[in-house]
């Protein structure tokens, strides 16, 4: 796996010397490509442990297919569990939240291509429950949804923002 690794990574620095080429994706020992695109940027890399009974996957990065993280967090028995980012091509975080065994749960942010807070809200076994709030790009409170039961909306507020002179 090594070998394969390592001509991987050598093929990517060929390709990616032109400036529109993928960026190169750098392999630690313990990752391993799990599947790549058509122009060799490999797509998801895993990291692996070695556990009792073999190796064991324990973190998962998704890329674009120009090199650029997509996504990653922690897995277990090959589902997401734990914090997870995903993240724009420009390197900003597009959401984060919590997985429990592949399934949406806790927190959850999402934000917009320039970082600012677009909502927030909680997931209770993979559906939205709780108080969720959602902004404009300029940060302002533009919408409150509550749900009562997980999925179910009891109550929408509309915010107008504040004009700004």
């Amino acid at each position: 796996m090594r070998i394969f690794a390592s001509l991987l990574i050598i093929t990517l620095l060929i390709t990616s010397c032109g400036s529109d080429g993928p960026k190169e994706v750098e392999l630690k020992d313990s990752e391993e490509v799990v599947s790549s695109f058509a122009n060799g940027t490999p797509q998801i890399v895993r990291e692996v442990q070695k556990e009792e009974g073999g190796m064991v996957s324990v973190y998962e990065k998704e890329y674009y297919e120009d090199g650029h993280l997509l996504k990653e967090g922690p897995i277990e028995n090959n589902q997401r569990h734990g914090y997870w980012k995903t993240y724009y091509r420009n390197g900003n975080i597009w959401n984060e939240g919590y997985y429990d065994h592949g399934v949406r749960q806790d927190s959850v942010k999402a934000y917009y291509p320039d970082g600012t807070l677009k909502y927030v809200g909680l997931f209770e076994q993979g559906q939205k429950t709780g108080t969720w709030l959602f902004y404009n790009e300029d940060g302002e409170l533009t919408e409150n949804q509550v749900y009562m039961q997980p999925g179910e909306v009891r109550e929408t507020d509309l915010y107008v923002p504040s004009d700004k002179e």
